[in-house]
């Protein structure tokens, strides 16, 4: 078996200018799956515009903590829901898919046992 790409799950967005990035962790899903009633739901409150669903995983895929997450809210207000959208669905869809991109070959191997 070849060698996992390291960070092949991870997702990049534009927060309020910035670039960062969201990462695929089971406490990411399990959190969001917990408060969302399921990463299925959350993938459908992310497409209605739900602002708290989208900050909260925002705040879990960055894994911010403090005043980092009180900081999160304002962030996605100034970037703009209909920017983060997008790229926040394919990362509920790679949590939904055990942190692994569901494009296939390389890309697709775990990034969670990367050495």
């Amino acid at each position: 078996m070849s060698k996992p790409a390291l960070g092949a799950g991870n997702v990049e967005i534009e927060l309020d200018g910035e670039t960062v990035v969201l990462r695929p962790s089971l406490m990411a899903a399990q959190a969001i799956s917990r408060q969302s009633g399921g990463i299925s739901s959350a993938v459908r409150a992310v497409g209605n515009y739900d602002f708290d669903v989208i900050v909260s995983v925002v705040a879990l895929g960055l894994g911010a903590t403090g005043q980092d997450a009180k900081s999160i809210p304002e962030k996605v207000w100034r970037t703009g829901l209909t920017d983060l959208v997008g790229p926040i669905s394919t990362y509920l869809t790679i949590i939904a898919n055990g942190g692994r991109p569901m494009s296939g070959g390389e890309e697709a191997a775990d990034p969670q046992k990367s050495a």
